[in-house]
């Protein structure tokens, strides 16, 4: 319910304000003008006109604010999700660049073996490439969103 009264700020001011104004031209009109009955709505067609028309202008008023506002909160909220994706790419990147290095630590040391199996050599060659060009693509994505995090990554696997 609250989430919605927030949504729906600016629209709910207009109301208010709204009301407020029929009622206080109203009374201006009894009390300042001297009519001789309180007419809540007017019997004058011109008056009448004129309070719908600034009525209709400031619902209108409180309902593009409502608009403009969630579309800019909602902008700011997927920037702040592209943050967050870029900074967990980043420190992803850098842990996973470490692993890759200390790894081929591994592998001069398996190389200088001559008891070391080659072709194991070849699988972890395939398994750093592998890797390198995940996070390679992973680095270019464009549209932080499930899916499009997730599909560049099983094309890449699917190669």
């Amino acid at each position: 319910m609250i989430s919605f009264l927030k949504k729906k700020l600016f629209t709910i001011a207009a109301i208010v304000v709204a009301a407020l104004f029929w009622f206080f031209d109203a009374s201006i009109h009894y009390f300042i003008y001297g009519e001789p009955e309180f007419e809540y709505v007017p019997s004058d067609i011109n008056e009448l006109w004129m309070r719908l028309v600034i009525v209709g202008l400031l619902l209108l008023f409180g309902l593009f604010a409502d608009y403009f506002t969630n579309r800019i909160m909602l902008k700011e909220k997927q920037m702040e999700v592209v943050y967050v994706y870029n900074a967990m790419l980043h420190a992803n990147h850098h842990i996973l660049n470490n692993v890759i290095n200390q790894m081929k630590l591994f592998k001069m040391e398996a190389m200088r073996s001559k008891d070391f199996d080659r072709e194991v050599i070849n699988l972890y060659d395939n398994t750093i490439r592998e890797a390198t060009e995940l996070i390679d693509t992973l680095s270019k994505v464009k549209d932080v969103s499930d899916k499009g995090v997730l599909e560049p990554l099983e094309a890449e696997k699917a190669d």
